[in-house]
């Protein structure tokens, strides 16, 4: 390929998925240079193809795996994710929660005094110090958005912090390294009904509409700073106990519904138009412990569903932190067309993601921003 054009060679290499894609890296100085320039790792992330993974993890520990769900389902660990405290350098950073948008991962540990964004793919990392007004209660979120200065795109971080029925937001700029105060107003419970999913940049949550009196899905805007409702769900009655959200492949919507009598699920997707359409309805789904919440992934190509069922487990015996623990865990089933119900994984867990790797760039706090191609 070195007789090549180098335009034509940066094309070919657009196009080729980011998980394959960082091997060549040592190839030579020239590859390795292209691959960390802005303008390119945005071109890439528009053109190559999206190989959605999934992030496994149990007691701070993720694990990045892929999913076979041909005949016998199985997990295969590609890689796991070790971040060292920068307090404490010789302690591994015990993440508590994950947050996934664009290829990257903005992960906090228990009591909120840790926040890091990192790429496990181009294994970069920046760690930022929490705002002042920090809680353990607080949630964060990343959204990306156009620079109109650069031209490129950057990325925000959306705190929430809950009090009462209310909620307060500051917001974090990777330029800046600094938190401010968001003065917006939001009527809506972002937390009670589902955790946030990121969607073409912005975050969404599902929310209680007063007002409509139905349930609708809430979105923020990073460029604007603001919040607004995208759609209505499909349907809400006040039989449906569940609510999970998800997203597939990076395009579309989804949502998990479950009836209170909690033995039938159903997925609906989003089309073209953002008008919802029910893909998948199973009866009869059966099961031995308490559902506690439930986190999904739904393949369109092979219809068929990735499902995690958090469960409280009330007749563990409990004697000591890691069992405590155990006593919320998880399985992971997979749904296929036949409906057939099938457990992947043999050990618990408590953390369940769609990951999508991608080569973008994380801004450092000393590096000059570069005008997009």
């Amino acid at each position: 390929m070195s007789d090549l054009p180098e335009d034509l060679i940066e094309e070919i290499l657009s196009r080729v998925p980011a998980a394959s894609l960082k091997r060549f890296r040592t190839t030579c100085k020239r590859w390795n240079a292209l691959l960390k320039d802005q303008g390119f790792t945005e071109k890439h992330f528009r053109k190559a193809p999206k190989q959605s993974q999934v992030l496994f993890g149990f007691l701070g520990r993720l694990k990045i795996c892929s999913l076979s769900v041909n005949g016998c389902p199985s997990i295969e660990v590609i890689d796991e994710i070790r971040l060292t405290d920068p307090v404490y350098i010789y302690e591994q950073f015990v993440i508590s929660e994950v947050f996934h948008c664009d290829g990257l991962l903005l992960c906090t540990n228990h009591k909120k005094t840790g926040l890091v964004v990192c790429n496990p793919c181009t294994r970069q990392a920046r760690w930022i110090k929490p705002s002042n007004r920090h809680k353990m209660s607080d949630t964060y979120t990343l959204g990306s958005y156009q620079d109109i200065k650069s031209n490129n795109i950057s990325y925000k971080i959306l705190r929430c912090d809950k009090y009462e029925d209310k909620a307060r937001f500051e917001i974090y700029e990777f330029g800046c390294n600094s938190w401010r105060i968001l003065d917006v107003t939001n009527d809506y419970n972002l937390t009670r009904y589902s955790d946030a999913v990121s969607w073409r940049g912005k975050t969404n949550w599902i929310s209680w509409d007063k007002k409509e009196r139905t349930m609708v899905l809430v979105s923020f805007d990073y460029t604007q700073e603001r919040f607004g409702v995208r759609m209505r769900l499909p349907y809400y009655r006040s039989g449906i106990s569940t609510i999970s959200l998800s997203v597939v492949g990076e395009e579309k919507l989804s949502v998990l519904l479950l009836p209170s009598h909690r033995l039938r699920r159903e997925i609906w997707v989003t089309n073209k138009i953002d008008e919802w359409n029910k893909v998948f309805t199973m009866d009869k789904w059966k099961r031995d412990w308490l559902v506690n919440a439930v986190s999904f992934l739904f393949d369109d190509e092979k219809k068929a569903f990735l499902c995690c069922e958090r469960l409280y487990i009330p007749d563990l015996c409990v004697v000591g932190e890691e069992d405590e623990k155990l006593k919320e865990s998880g399985r992971v089933y997979v749904v296929g067309e036949d409906k057939e119900v099938k457990q992947v994984n043999e050990e618990a867990i408590d953390v369940f993601y769609d990951y999508v790797p991608s080569l973008v760039q994380i801004l450092k706090l000393s590096q000059k921003r570069k005008r997009g191609d």
